[in-house]
Formats: structure tokens, C-alpha cells, sequence
């Protein structure tokens, strides 16, 4: 990786933490010799200069809010937790400002992560997308009310679905919302889709791993009892009304998200740390 000069800087500006984190680390990149554009996540507009790398410092939704805005241009995104769990997180803070110097030199390592390719059909014709996704894309409703959903894979009839909502998450969102929905927790750097329904009318429903290689459809079936309002959820950060008989599409998107890591990095480790694994 060449060396950088130019880091657009996300932050949280509604978490203390993420806005103490940034100064700190603005100021080391700035003494180190690089140029710094600072962007809140929380600001309406996000105009980019041109970068070399960005780093997000947050939540693993500043995360998510970085991948939107640099997916286009090919800019690596290193995250530094200053949140909850943080699994998108590269590498904790007082590491960073240990490691700026090499981080500069482009001496952190790229990790390439898949993306869902998300749109919606509307009597044939597309109304939505196809947008990006890191972690997932969630069809439920805002009114804590069952619906039905017809899934097919690659073109094949996959299930009927009742219940609560069904999500479509890549292996980085494994550890997000599927997990909630009792998801298996997978590889980062597999090339799959996971289908978690969300409370289902049913005990014999199960998530299921899907090759990333063919599409996903899933239809809105018409409500049982009266009409349904449904939204479809983009990383939780792109919202879309659903109606009976829209189709979902979701296939695995052309591009990758590059995160950056230093060579001591391990997603074992992170998941030990994050889960508490082992302990007693």
C-alpha cells in the first residue's frame, strides 16, 4: 500500500468519547505530516475531497456511514471504536496513536469485506437502489405485526416466510443484527448471504447460508387481515416504504469495502474480546 498523505477523518459528534477520540487523533496526523479533512456523520451533507484513506471513529454505524460515502471511490476505511462493540473496529485508539507513523507509511494491511447489492422491483420496474450494503438489509414492520414474505434463490422457490421481519446480511453483518436473530456467526471473508427471519409465526423456520453467487428475491405477500406498511432498512441508514407485491433483489454487489488493519490484527481476537469468549 502506498504511503498516505490525505485522511478524511468521520466522527460521531453525539458521543463524547468519538469527539475526544478525533481531536487526539486529528492532531497526531496532523504532527505526523498529514493533511486531515474532518466529517461529522451526524451533518446533513457529506462532500469528500479527494483521500487516500479515511478513519472512522465511532460506532460501528460511523462505520457504516464512512463505507456509504467511500465505496465509490475506492478509499480504505479504518475504524477506531468509540461505541458499543465495535466489530467493525480495526484497531482501539491508544494503539492507533502508537501506530500513526506506520499507519502513513502504508504498513496496515487491507481486508476485503462483500457488499449486498439492494433494489426494489415495483410491478416489474425498479423504484429503489440498487444501493450498498456492509451489514444487512432488514424487511419488517413498524407496527410489530406479522407479515408474509415469498423468498426464492437463484430463481428457485426457497420459503414462505410469517413473522416479524426477515434479514439479509453479509458475513461482516453476521455479528450485527442476524446475531440477534440467532445467526451464525461467519467468516468475514466468505463469499455468502444470511437469511434470519425475525421472530417467525413458526418453531420449524431456521437461518439459513446462501451462496453469494446467485440473486435472492423476496416478494411482499398481501396482508392476511388488512393492508400492511412495511419498510425496507439499508445498514439501518437508508429507509424505503414496501407494498404488497414489490419484489426485493438482492445480489452481491461489484465492488468490495477495503478495511484497514495492522499486521496484529485477528478476528479471532476480536471476537473473543467483543463476546467475552471463554470466560467463566
Amino acid at each position: 500500500m502506498k504511503r498516505i498523505k490525505n485522511v478524511v477523518l468521520f466522527f460521531n459528534s453525539k458521543r463524547r468519547k468519538a469527539i475526544t477520540y478525533a481531536a487526539a487523533i486529528e492532531r497526531r496526523l496532523r504532527a505526523a505530516g498529514a493533511r486531515v479533512q474532518k466529517v461529522c456523520v451526524n451533518d446533513a451533507a457529506c462532500e469528500l475531497k479527494s483521500a487516500d484513506a479515511a478513519v472512522a471513529v465511532g460506532g460501528d454505524g460511523t462505520v457504516l456511514y464512512a463505507a456509504r460515502h467511500v465505496i465509490g471511490r475506492g478509499l480504505p476505511v479504518l475504524g477506531i471504536n468509540a461505541g458499543g462493540l465495535g466489530f467493525l473496529s480495526g484497531i482501539e485508539q491508544k494503539e492507533f496513536l502508537k501506530s500513526v507513523d506506520a499507519f502513513l507509511a502504508g504498513k496496515f494491511f487491507k481486508i476485503k469485506r462483500s457488499l449486498l447489492s439492494v433494489s426494489v422491483l415495483r410491478g416489474g420496474k425498479p423504484v429503489f437502489g440498487p444501493l450498498p450494503a456492509l451489514n444487512d438489509c432488514v424487511m419488517r414492520n413498524p407496527e410489530a405485526r406479522a407479515f408474509q414474505l415469498k423468498a426464492s434463490f437463484g430463481g428457485r422457490f426457497l420459503s414462505d416466510y410469517f413473522g416479524d421481519g426477515l434479514i439479509v446480511s453479509t458475513p461482516s453483518g453476521s455479528t450485527a443484527y442476524s446475531l440477534a436473530a440467532s445467526g451464525p456467526i461467519v467468516m468475514p471473508d466468505l463469499e455468502v448471504f444470511l437469511l434470519s427471519p425475525i421472530c417467525p409465526h413458526t418453531l420449524t423456520h431456521r437461518p439459513i447460508v446462501l451462496s453469494a453467487s446467485e440473486e435472492l428475491q423476496v416478494e411482499v405477500q398481501a396482508g392476511r387481515y388488512a393492508p400492511q406498511v412495511l419498510s425496507l432498512s439499508i445498514d439501518g441508514q437508508e429507509n424505503f416504504g414496501l407494498e404488497p407485491g414489490d419484489t426485493v433483489l438482492v445480489r452481491r454487489h461489484p465492488r468490495s469495502f477495503e478495511m484497514l488493519a495492522p499486521a496484529s490484527f485477528s478476528y479471532f481476537d476480536i471476537l473473543r474480546r467483543k463476546l467475552s469468549w471463554g470466560e467463566r
